[in-house]
């Protein structure tokens, strides 16, 4: 084998060698980034729930929002801006998986077929009012699984 040959196989395992390199700190990336996404949506629910579980009155506020009780100007602040942070989740959710940082599956985990607060009688009017201000992908799959309009 000639001097020549030898430079080049080991030219060619070089480029081999860092072509595997490569691909070896993308999956880590990957799965960094997958890590601090799930680590990201498991915080903004964790924060949710706490919200509502840490405050009797906002409680008691979302129980007569999701029976669809009569609402005081007051509770009815508190429990929009409550659904609309469980909103502002979801379409994170949605969006993350879209983006291929989770599995899809994450979507039932955080309520995209139906958390509670998503059934109420005061969801539809609310969702009216407020769907344009969430992207148009998660909108038109929120809908659908909804049976929205």
């Amino acid at each position: 084998m000639s001097a020549k040959m030898i430079r080049e196989a080991l030219a060619a395992l070089g480029v081999i060698l860092s072509m595997l390199f490569v691909g070896l700190e993308l999956r880590q990336n990957t799965l960094a980034v997958r890590a601090t996404a799930l680590n990201d949506l498991a915080s903004a629910s964790r924060d949710w729930l706490l919200a509502i579980s840490s405050n009797p009155e906002l409680t008691a506020t979302m129980v007569r929002w999701v029976e669809g009780a009569e609402l005081s100007p007051t509770e009815t602040l508190a429990a929009r801006s409550q659904v609309l942070a469980l909103l502002r989740n979801t379409e994170n959710v949605f969006l993350q998986v879209q983006a291929g940082a989770v599995e899809e599956s994450a979507l039932i985990s955080y309520g995209f077929g139906g958390s509670l607060p998503f059934r109420s009688p005061h969801f539809p009017p609310f969702w009216a009012q407020r769907r344009d201000i969430f992207h148009p992908d998660f909108v038109a799959a929120f809908e659908a699984a909804r049976g929205l309009d």
